[in-house]
């Protein structure tokens, strides 16, 4: 089943999966095979930012992950009736196919195309270095002007805080960093600030 788009005043699609999105972090130990089953049509999971700051929310973040990593499709956190306009910074760790993530994100763009920037390690083997150019030339198809620059970013609040001082309008990393973002979110003093992602697995 696709998540269900809402037009609102705004004229901008809206979505929100957390519905269908609770049986990944609900079911102990990760989603269960009869469950998964269930979202074998999904493409993808779209999760307003909004319901991680609701009274009473709570999510398992362990089950989450890996109910997700059985699941392998993008999961995005945006803001509603907030449309993604500034620039999109790409984490890249020598593994990641962004393909699937660029389409979701389409329909939450706008008309005109927006730039991109490539963060990728300094070190890098010759079959990922092979994969970084596949993702700049993949990623030239729907964002331009391209960036790519090589810079050390551990932690999730280093990239989130890195990405706030280059008006960076959405993030775009790997599965692994999800967790990380969403107590990122659940913690920050104003939820509106924190810039929409996408996790690729």
């Amino acid at each position: 089943m696709e998540a269900k788009f809402i037009e609102n005043q705004g004229g901008q699609n809206q979505a929100n999966d957390w519905v269908p999105a609770k049986s990944f972090y609900s079911c102990k130990n990760g989603i269960c095979n009869s469950c998964l089953a269930k979202h074998e049509d999904r493409k993808q999971l779209v999760l307003p930012l909004s319901k991680l700051k609701e009274p009473g929310f709570k999510i398992d973040l362990g089950n989450f992950l890996k109910s997700l990593a059985k699941f392998q499709r993008p999961v995005l956190f945006y803001h509603r009736n907030h449309p993604i306009e500034e620039q999109a910074l790409i984490k890249f760790t020598g593994h990641e196919n962004f393909e699937d993530s660029f389409k979701v994100i389409q329909p939450f763009l706008p008309e005109t195309i927006i730039p991109a920037t490539i963060i990728s390690p300094y070190e890098l083997s010759k079959n990922n270095r092979l994969k970084e150019q596949k993702l700049v030339l993949l990623t030239k198809k729907y964002f331009e002007p391209l960036g790519f620059i090589k810079l050390h970013l551990h932690s999730v609040a280093d990239y989130h805080e890195y990405a706030e001082s280059e008006k960076i309008g959405l993030l775009m990393m790997p599965l692994k960093d999800l967790p990380d973002y969403v107590q990122y979110a659940m913690n920050a003093e104003d939820l509106e600030n924190v810039i929409p992602a996408i996790f690729q697995p």
